[in-house]
Formats: structure tokens, C-alpha cells, sequence
């Protein structure tokens, strides 16, 4: 039968029956090598700007996500517009060819900050490609997602999804993975990983070339004159229809969490003793997308050939067991590896069902606009998250629920003789103190760069300590190779103020300028723990509002978990299911496994009720709220039960076919009618089924 309403496929391109079409093949790798060059580019700009001095770590993670999301929200409803007006294949392909220009920026930046003599500018330029790659992703990402149903068939967007979402999050892990390995691996030859980016954008785009040209969904679409005016309608839209709300809100709630949980990893790579390098702090911030990656196509393979949302709740109650005994393995650098790789695993049943109904539900000629919008509500989830974390972080200051470290904060004060690096962190000083005495030396002077070795690269990951032997020495900003010769570590006349701390018995030292204010230090050993104890908690609260909006939420994971086992459920004609407004369902199901299969199959919340007139308050009450009501086709008083609903509430009747077929079940909508009698509908209830399976 072919798609219509909704999904209608436009002229010259069928959407493919396959998995396998050389569209969606070309827009895999195209879409996996541009997520690995997004978080490589993201991974290794952080840790160059950190080791040429030029942010200090806590400036650079707090960076990165500004930089990379900004563009999401500045050019939300341009990307829309673009991907609607012009065929998605432009979009899609002209974006790739601009990845190329990014990564050879990038390169130019590596090569400046290194060879090029000017560390800070070259840094600054490989800072701004990570603002140039958000960019990218906010043009490239309506255009894939809005492109999907175009090239596959509705009943292939759940498994086309769980496909995509998997090997989109292995880039995840893989480009987080890389961006930090290379860092640790090409330390001042970071120009290499400039050439392995620009290399891998270069396949992208031949990739995307085999994208098949689609006809434009919107070609007469105009141009907004104010280039926001389009947001507050799409957002009223996605307001108006329900099944695209719970969509949209569950999506920005999973942008949420991914920004906090990935903050408190970090902020827990940063509160060890002695501090994590840029090595395993990407690793471990990483294996979420680990876990994406095996959860996603398992959650496209069970939803079958609909919208399962019954997978969400199974997600969000992994995501908060996964977050709880994160909290509880916290010293367990395994075990915490474990709990995330869990939490990344339930998060691809919790996504996957929400962007394959955005996407199914999302009006045919502005899907492209509806993700771009969609992308804006993500974009203002992680700044929520962001700013959440940060005002939880200054809060468990204020009060000392973090406690505050006890310093010396004039130890020695003088001239800085000697400040040698490893790996772009301070390890040895030398200052001579004012007014004479005895030369300060303070550390251990760094070795010669050992290979990295996979053995010594475990170790350094799940291990304990931080995998060179060498204390932890903060240098303050202001003590940057501007000041500093880093060829021989000396600049004479270079006056500072060292202070001395001690945290869980390893000294800490910190340089500061003189004349600057010393920093107040903290042991935040156990905040993570809390941390991740609070995303739980944010997710059940998630999982409530969601309830709220489709009450049987819940009782959906319990009918998946029932049909293991069950014989193929066969659906055809969905898309005349209306999205918003008052629905009967007229049906000619009549036990409860037929019942159940049918309420699975929605994406709004539906109730059976009898068509007597003791139940029509109840399905006028339904109807009002935006909800929908399902009737057997065989109540003998369903012609009084309808005219006595519709006088109150208008509702679109929609017959709904239904038949066993030994352990199998087959499902056909049937196109819908604003009113007819029980005998009209017994017709249109049998035309729909033969239509669909003759």
C-alpha cells in the first residue's frame, strides 16, 4: 500500500524496502566519519589549547559545548528552511565538501601553534573550528534525520534509525577516543592529526556523493524576513500535536543529560589525585557512546516495523540503575567504566523510538524545519544542564559540602628559574627566592617521551595513579609560553608566588603571577558521586513527565516484554492516524490480544470503552483532553454511542482492521471520516484490511 498523509514519498524516489539502497549507505559513512571528525576536532582542539597554555582546563571544558552547540541555536530555523526548500541531498553533500575546509583550518592551526611559532593564534584557530563544526552539524543534522523517511519505508524507520544511532554514537566514542589518543600520541605534532582529520573528511564527502537526488519538500517555501519568525510557529506546532511534544521533550531531555553526565565525568577526571590526563579522561568519557552504539540497534530491531515506544521506560530505567551504581563504584575505575557503558546502552531504547516518531510524525513538507527546532529545544537543554551543573558545583562550594583545602599561599615567593612541561602540564620548577637563599626546586624532571604501548595504555586507563609517576603541579594562567621559554624552561626575571597544599596526603604546588590572588582549592573526591545520584533522580522525574503526557507508557513496557516470543505483527496505513485532535477508533479487534497490539501500535494515548451511553462522559472527557478512544465495531448501540459523542466532541473516525494469523496479527488503518454509520464503517473496517494484505 502505498504511504500517504505524512510520509508520502515524493515524485522520483520510492523510499527503498532495503537497508541496504546506496542512499542510506552513503549517508551512513558520510554521517559516521562526520560524528568522528566532530568530537576528534572537539577532543583534541580542548587538549591543544591546554597544552599550549592557552585556557586552563576548567576554562576549556566549559568552552567546548558553547562552541559546539551555539551554532544550533543561531542557525536553527535557516538549516530548517534549507533543508525544505532545496532537495536534502544538497544539504547533505554540500556540508561534507565544507567539512573539508574545517579540517584543513584545523590542520593550519596545529601547524601554527607547533612549527609555526605562534601557539596561542594556532590554537585559537583550531578553538574556532570547533564553532565551524557545530555549524556543520546544525545544517547536516535536519537534513539527516528529515531525509529518512524518504529513503526508507515506515515500517524500515525503526531499524533504519537503530542502525544509524548506533554507528553515529561508535563515531562518538571512537572520534572522543581518537581526539585524545592522537593528542597524547602527536603531543607539539598535533599538524599530524590535522591530516588524519582532513584525510577522513575527504572520504565523507566522496561518500555523500552517493546520495541519491530528492525532490525539494517545501521548492516554493519563501525565505523568513525575520530569520527567527519561523521558530515560535514550528514550536507551536510541535506543541499542538502530542505524539511530537513527547517526541521533542524526551530528545531534549536525553541532550540534557548527555551535558551533565558528560560534565561530571570530567569533573571526576579532575578530581583525582593526582588529576587524570587527556588519555583517560577520553576514554571513560567515551564508553557512554560505547554503549549507545550496542543499545541502538537492538532497540531497532525489537521495535519491528513500529514506533515502540514501550522501549522507553526498559531505557530510563536502566539509565537511573546505571547512574546509581555508578555512584555506588565511584573508586571502581572499571566498575564506573561498566555502569556507563550501561547507561549509554539503555539511553539507544530510550532514543531511538523518540526520533523515529519525530520523524514519522513531522509534517511532510517542513520535517527538515521540525528537526532544526527540535535541535534549538536540545541546544537550550544542555545550556540548562550546563548552568544546573555549575550552580550545583558553587553551591556544594559555598557551603563546604565540597570541602576546602587548608594552603600555604606565599610558600616561596621569587624569581621563576626553571619550568619544565610533560605532555603540556607542569611537572618541575625552580624559583629562587627574594632576597636569597637556597634555589626552590620542586618535582621531577620529565624523561624522555615513552612509546605507548597497548598494555601501558590499560594500565594508565583502569589503573590507579596517573600512569607516569610525576606529581601534580597547577600552573596558573599568566605563566604561559608567552613568559615562559619552554625549550629550556627559563625566562629570568619572571616573578611568581608559589602556594603549597596538601589533598589525601600528595602535595599539590600552585604558580601564580605576583600580584594575582591565590585560587581556593577544593577535595571534590565524593561530589561526582552525588553527581550521578542526581541524573538518576533526573531521569525518573523525565520518565513522570512523560508518563503524564501518555499514561500507558508504562503499560506499553509491560505488553513488549509479554510479546517476546509472539508471532510477526503485520501494520499497514498508520499514517492516517491524525496526530492531534479528537480520534475514535472504530475496530473490528474484539479479545485482548487484539486489544493490545492495536493500543501498542499508537503513538497517543487510546482507551478502549464500550459504545453504550454510560460511557459516553467518559469518551467525551478522553476526546477533550487530546486523547482518543477505540470501540468495537460490534457494540449494537455504537451508532447512538457515536452521535451522542460527536454532539459534544467532534471526532475523526478511523476504522482500524484486525486479524489473527496463527500466532501473527495483521493491523490496517483505514483512511479517515468525520462521520458514518455502523454499517458504513463495517464496510470501510473491511476495505482497509483488503486492501492492505489482498
Amino acid at each position: 500500500m502505498p504511504l500517504d498523509g505524512i510520509n508520502t514519498p515524493t515524485a522520483g524516489l520510492q523510499p527503498s524496502s532495503t537497508l541496504l539502497s546506496r542512499t542510506y549507505v552513503g549517508l551512513l559513512i558520510a554521517q559516521f566519519l562526520a560524528a568522528f571528525n566532530d568530537q576528534a576536532i572537539h577532543a583534541s582542539a580542548m587538549f591543544f589549547a591546554i597544552n599550549t597554555q592557552t585556557l586552563n582546563e576548567a576554562q576549556a571544558i566549559s568552552l567546548m559545548p558553547i562552541l559546539f552547540y551555539a551554532p544550533w541555536a543561531i542557525f536553527c530555523t535557516i538549516a530548517g528552511y534549507l533543508a525544505d526548500r532545496y532537495s536534502k541531498k544538497y544539504s547533505l553533500v554540500f556540508w561534507k565538501f565544507a567539512e573539508l575546509g574545517i579540517t584543513g583550518l584545523a590542520l593550519l592551526g596545529f601547524w601554527l601553534g607547533n612549527d609555526g611559532g605562534m601557539p596561542r593564534a594556532g590554537a585559537w584557530l583550531v578553538l574556532s573550528t570547533v564553532f565551524l563544526m557545530g555549524t556543520h552539524s546544525a545544517f547536516f543534522v535536519p537534513a539527516k534525520y528529515g531525509v529518512m523517511p524518504e529513503i526508507l519505508q515506515a515500517q524500515l524507520l525503526s531499524r533504519g534509525n537503530g542502525v544509524l544511532e548506533s554507528l553515529s554514537f561508535l563515531a562518538v566514542i571512537l572520534g572522543t577516543v581518537a581526539g585524545g589518543v592522537l593528542s597524547y600520541l602527536f603531543l607539539r605534532q598535533e599538524w599530524v592529526i590535522g591530516i588524519i582529520l582532513f584525510a577522513l573528511a575527504v572520504i565523507g564527502a566522496l561518500a555523500s556523493l552517493l546520495i541519491r537526488y530528492m525532490p525539494a519538500a517545501n521548492p516554493q517555501r519563501a525565505l523568513p524576513a525575520y530569520i527567527f519568525a519561523p521558530l515560535w510557529s514550528n514550536l507551536k506546532t510541535l506543541i499542538r500535536s502530542r505524539p511530537m511534544a513527547f517526541a521533542v521533550i524526551g530528545i531534549a531531555f536525553f541532550t540534557f543529560i548527555v551535558a551533565f553526565m558528560r560534565a561530571t565525568v570530567y569533573m571526576f577526571g579532575e578530581s583525582q589525585n593526582p588529576r587524570w590526563d587527556e588519555l583517560r579522561t577520553s576514554v571513560v568519557v567515551g564508553t557512554v557512546a560505547l554503549g549507545i552504539g550496542l543499545g541502538s540497534p537492538l532497540a531497532g530491531w525489537l521495535s519491528g516495523k513500529k514506533v515502540e515506544l514501550g522501549l522507553i521506560p526498559l531505557g530510563a530505567t536502566g539509565m537511573v540503575v546505571g547512574c546509581s551504581l555508578a555512584a555506588m563504584w565511584l573508586d571502581n575505575i572499571p566498575g564506573l567504566v561498566a555502569c556507563i557503558v550501561l547507561i549509554g546502552f539503555s539511553t539507544g531504547f530510550y532514543l531511538v523510538p523518540l526520533f523515529t516518531l519525530l520523524q514519522y510524525r513531522a509534517p511532510k513538507t517542513s520535517k527538515g524545519d521540525m528537526i532544526a527546532t527540535s535541535n534549538f529545544i536540545n541546544v537550550t537543554g544542555a545550556i540548562a544542564a550546563s548552568v544546573l551543573f555549575a550552580a550545583l558545583v558553587g553551591l556544594a562550594k559555598k557551603v563546604e559540602f565540597v570541602p576546602k583545602v587548608p594552603e600555604q599561599a606565599d610558600y616561596v615567593r621569587g624569581e621563576l628559574v626553571r619550568l619544565d612541561l610533560h605532555r603540556g602540564r607542569p611537572v618541575y620548577f625552580e624559583v629562587q627566592p627574594e632576597g636569597g637563599g637556597a634555589l626552590v626546586a620542586v618535582g621531577h624532571r620529565p624523561s624522555p617521551e615513552e612509546p605507548l604501548e597497548p598494555m601501558r595504555v590499560w594500565k594508565h586507563i583502569f589503573g590507579n595513579g596517573n600512569g607516569h609517576g610525576l606529581p601534580t603541579i597547577h600552573a596558573r594562567r599568566g605563566v604561559t609560553p608567552r613568559t615562559i621559554d619552554l625549550e629550556d624552561g627559563r625566562r629570568p626575571g619572571t616573578t611568581v608566588v608559589v602556594s603549597h597544599f596538601t589533598i589525601r596526603g600528595l602535595e599539590h604546588f600552585a604558580i601564580r603571577p605576583e600580584g594575582t590572588p591565590p585560587v581556593d582549592h577544593y577535595d571534590a573526591q565524593h561530589f561526582p558521586r552525588f553527581l550521578f545520584l542526581a541524573a538518576g533522580l533526573m531521569t525518573l522525574c523525565t520518565l513522570f513527565v512523560l508518563w503524564r503526557r501518555l499514561p500507558d507508557l508504562l503499560q506499553r513496557a509491560g505488553w513488549l516484554l509479554r510479546s517476546f516470543g509472539a508471532g510477526k505483527l503485520q501494520i499497514n496505513g498508520l499514517q492516517n492516524l491524525p496526530g492531534y485532535g479528537p480520534v475514535i477508533l472504530i475496530t473490528n479487534a474484539f479479545d485482548a490480544r487484539s486489544k493490545r497490539a492495536i493500543l501498542s501500535v499508537t503513538d497517543r494515548y487510546t482507551r478502549f470503552l464500550p459504545a453504550l451511553e454510560k460511557g459516553v462522559p467518559e469518551a467525551v472527557r478522553l476526546l477533550s483532553s487530546g486523547h482518543m478512544v477505540a470501540v468495537e465495531l460490534a457494540e449494537p448501540e455504537l451508532d447512538t454511542f457515536l452521535r451522542l459523542v460527536q454532539g459534544t466532541a467532534p471526532a475523526e473516525l478511523v476504522p482500524v482492521f484486525c486479524e489473527r494469523t496463527g500466532r501473527g496479527m495483521r493491523l490496517a488503518f483505514g483512511e479517515k471520516v468525520m462521520s458514518a454509520t455502523a454499517e458504513e464503517l463495517r464496510e470501510r473496517v473491511t476495505a482497509a484490511g483488503l486492501g492492505s494484505f489482498q
